[in-house]
């Protein structure tokens, strides 16, 4: 398929038996103010065993510049977007979960501040749960030790939610993309790093609505997320500090037992839950203690290989 050099984005969904909710999310996104014709839709499979490939196929009719990519396996939610990135024929990767529903100005308004202000690398929509008023995500300052602080952009923004937000492919592919190896939860906050060690400032769109269908009560009661969740937060800062064996000796005492407390607390299977952060602490370590012994590990996060 050959695609016009006026697409203004390539909207991303990676999919993953979302056979329940994919069909809401393509519906919304086809009603919103931005022409289907403007723009691109990249929905990579990662190895769904339902019917999310024929229901997104049964909206070929409404987005004319559609592709799916199919994966023989779960490659993780920054290796699926690497790909759509690397398969992209516009300026900007727009990245939207599955299990989102869009207001009708999601795209526009997520697009005119990159239009408008080229010091911008990344801008994220506001993203609430359900249907609202709760916040899921928005802007976040991200303290010492990857706390997050969600507010309404009247903080300093370093990062935003990987859930709903758009991104410069020029330089997201300059920076190598996203960190494959996190699988999932986390890319997000290391590529604000990255981004904002470029010289990029990353920008928040409060007019750019999407609703959440994930409610991280319940989430915090799966191994997915409270593993990676966990393991990815020691990752990430390691990888992007300077004085790594300094935060390492932090967290091990302080910041992984505070947040591990917060998620177990929000768990609904105490037990479970206690394991898989359990697991968690062992993986980030052996991760962590690799970094230090490497040649690298007096500098920041180097990227990924370049997409």
């Amino acid at each position: 398929m050959t695609m016009p050099h006026s697409l203004r984005a390539s909207v991303v969904i990676v999919g993953y038996n979302g056979e329940e909710v994919l069909g809401a999310c393509l519906d919304s996104l086809g009603n919103s103010d931005v022409p289907a014709s403007e723009y691109e839709l990249l929905i990579v499979d990662n190895a769904s065993a339902d019917r999310t490939v024929a229901i997104a196929e049964n909206f070929r009719g409404r987005f004319p510049h559609l592709r799916i990519i199919r994966n023989e396996r779960n490659v993780g939610f920054p290796a699926a977007v690497n790909q759509a990135a690397a398969l992209s024929e516009s300026p900007v990767l727009a990245l939207l979960n599955q299990d989102t529903i869009v207001e009708g100005r999601w795209l526009s308004e997520l697009l005119t501040p990159l239009d408008r202000d080229p010091s911008l690398g990344a801008v994220g929509s506001r993203v609430v749960n359900g249907d609202g008023p709760r916040l899921y995500a928005a802007a976040l300052e991200v303290l010492y030790g990857g706390i997050c602080v969600v507010h309404e952009g009247d903080r300093r923004t370093d990062a935003v939610s990987g859930c709903a937000m758009a991104v410069r492919l020029d330089a997201f592919r300059r920076l190598g993309g996203f960190d494959a190896s996190l699988f999932m939860y986390g890319e997000d906050l290391d590529l604000g790093h990255r981004l904002r060690a470029a010289g990029y400032r990353i920008g928040y769109a409060r007019s750019s609505v999407a609703h959440h269908a994930a409610i991280r009560r319940v989430r915090a009661s799966s191994r997915t997320y409270m593993f990676y969740m966990a393991r990815n937060r020691t990752l990430v800062c390691l990888q992007n500090y300077r004085r790594k064996r300094l935060y390492l000796f932090v967290d091990i005492f302080a910041f992984f037992p505070v947040t591990a407390l917060a998620e177990w607390l929000r768990s609904r299977t105490k037990k479970q839950a206690l394991g898989w952060l359990l697991d968690a602490r062992m993986a980030s370590l052996r991760t962590g203690l690799e970094l230090l012994r490497s040649p690298l590990a007096a500098s920041p996060h180097s990227p990924p290989v370049a997409l």
